[in-house]
């Protein structure tokens, strides 16, 4: 079985941030979702559902980062799903004041998509910078000139507004697909706690919190992230194979 994954990148991020984990799974099919035509919410899980359907016989895991993960609990709940790497994953963006420390308030993402057309690259330097920790701004691997290049505008507005409107904390409960969710403990992005949130929700989920990390774990950590799709690759491989058998 060649296993196929998806990768699913978050908000206005390059599909080139997956390099590094990528190439630890050579025999794996890639592929990844085309947003250059998006201009509204729902047309992201559009996208990635054309995406899934290309696959034809092969499992899928699908890794998803920030607002991918999103995009990946809403796909494994419309399609059989093999697998899933929720990195920097959060089941709702958008928190109520009670709830802060598990996420971003409506007014921070209401102002970004209201500076964006006029100071994009003031808007998207500032998102970049508020992925790293401390210690990862004195090593930023984060090429900041890519952040939002492959994005249109329109996509970026609509990516807002589907993290602004996005809510899979009802659809989390129900998937029964195996997971691996990865946090770090310095993620201003999605918080360390609403990782913790996710991994208690979902029902087969393992959770790795990583130390000193901000949003970005397949970037600083990417043997890391890596080992945890690796992981999965042969979870999935061994289970094809038994069912084989049987």
């Amino acid at each position: 079985m060649t296993p196929a994954i998806l990768w699913l990148t978050g908000w206005g991020m390059p599909d080139s941030c997956w390099q590094e984990v990528r190439q630890q799974i050579p025999c794996a099919l890639h592929l990844a979702p085309d947003y250059s035509r998006v201009s509204r919410p729902e047309q992201f899980c559009e996208v990635v559902e054309q995406t899934a359907r290309s696959i034809d016989g092969n499992e899928l895991i699908v890794v998803g980062w920030s607002m991918g993960g999103l995009l990946a609990l809403r796909l494994a709940a419309s399609r059989p799903v093999a697998g899933l790497v929720l990195i920097g994953t959060t089941m709702r963006f958008v928190r109520h004041p009670a709830e802060r420390n598990k996420g971003w308030g409506a007014v921070v993402l209401q102002r970004m998509k209201r500076l964006l057309p006029t100071e994009r690259e003031r808007v998207m330097a500032q998102f970049a910078e508020q992925m790293l920790s401390a210690k990862e701004r004195e090593q930023n691997r984060l090429e900041m000139e890519k952040a939002g290049e492959q994005w249109s505008e329109q996509a970026l507005l609509a990516g807002l507004d589907y993290l602004a409107s996005e809510d899979c904390r009802h659809v989390a409960a129900s998937l029964s697909c195996p997971a691996i969710v990865i946090s770090g403990t310095d993620d201003l992005i999605c918080p360390l706690a609403a990782g913790e949130e996710l991994a208690n929700t979902l029902p087969d989920a393992d959770f790795v919190p990583l130390k000193d990390c901000g949003h970005m774990p397949h970037v600083f950590y990417p043997d890391v992230v890596g080992t945890a799709v690796t992981r999965m690759v042969k979870q999935i491989a061994r289970k094809y194979s038994q069912a084989s058998f049987q």
